[in-house]
């Protein structure tokens, strides 16, 4: 059950966020907020011992709404409350970061992987072989703490909740799960972690080469130069190579002395006469 209410801003404890704060975008969101108001509650959770009983609400969702609030002055501010427990607090949080849109290709990505390891810890591994189950009980469909219907498979339950097409939930779970820690880690404040593509090129690569990715950003080098260097090279030619060597071999004799000449005459004559031997065998 949801109830709506306007709350001393005061009474709201943050907590520790899945995204913070940023100041520039919260002092934008208060501008607009002076202007119109505001428009879209936050939303809170009832928690009465938070903060020795000083705080008897927590925030869900909204932190950067809340913040512009607190940037304006107000005393104040429109909540709806959710019966909700930490665990589906953080899949709310989550879930309106993503939907919201205001996240870069990785951080969404990022986003959509917590989600779904917090739901998996919450309700259990769904496969197509059974319902969703928590404890022996089907969540009601009609409880609103309970986030899915049962049923559908966790992918299909994560694209209707997040508002996915199923292309875009497939690309955003693969750059979640595919990209290593080291490689999110280079990736951030380049182009490419607001390239989506270019993302989905870095997660297809093997562990190695991804670490040669990172390494390469870290020294400072473009996305463009390292995929030169992880371009395998092509065997040359055999008839190329022939003539390489013999240029090379060209170049040595014309620097060698009389008795050097001699001493390859002599090798290259002992090679001959093995390899007759080893075709009449």
């Amino acid at each position: 059950m949801a109830t709506f209410k306007s709350v001393p801003i005061a009474s709201i404890l943050v907590g520790e966020r899945a995204r913070p704060i940023d100041e520039d975008h919260a002092a934008a969101i208060a501008a607009s907020m002076m202007d119109r108001g505001l428009i879209n509650p936050i939303t809170v959770r009832s928690t009465p011992a938070a903060n020795g009983g000083k705080t008897p609400l927590t925030l869900v969702a909204g932190g950067h709404r809340l913040r512009g609030a607190q940037l304006n002055g107000w005393e104040e501010i429109d909540v709806i409350v959710v019966s909700a427990d930490a665990v589906e607090a953080q899949l709310i949080e989550l879930s309106e970061n993503i939907y919201r849109n205001e996240l870069n290709p990785l951080d969404r990505a990022l986003f959509v992987l917590k989600f779904r390891e917090i739901y998996e810890e919450k309700f259990g591994k769904i496969d197509r072989t059974r319902n969703l189950k928590i404890g022996n009980k089907l969540p009601k469909s009609n409880d609103c703490t309970s986030i899915f219907a049962p049923g559908r498979e966790l992918s299909e339950q994560v694209q209707e909740r997040l508002g996915f097409g199923r292309a875009t939930y497939f690309n955003v779970t693969k750059i979640g799960q595919k990209l290593t820690p080291a490689l999110r880690t280079a990736v951030r404040g380049t182009p490419a972690e607001n390239d989506q593509k270019a993302l989905l090129k870095l997660a297809k690569l093997p562990a190695d080469d991804q670490a040669r990715v990172a390494a390469g950003l870290r020294e400072g080098a473009d996305l463009k130069t390292i995929w030169g260097w992880l371009k395998p090279k092509a065997a040359p030619d055999a008839a190329i190579l022939q003539d390489e060597i013999f240029r090379k071999m060209v170049a040595l004799v014309e620097k060698a002395d009389d008795d050097t000449l001699a001493r390859i005459v002599e090798h290259i004559g002992e090679k001959r006469d093995l390899g007759f031997l080893e075709a009449a065998q």
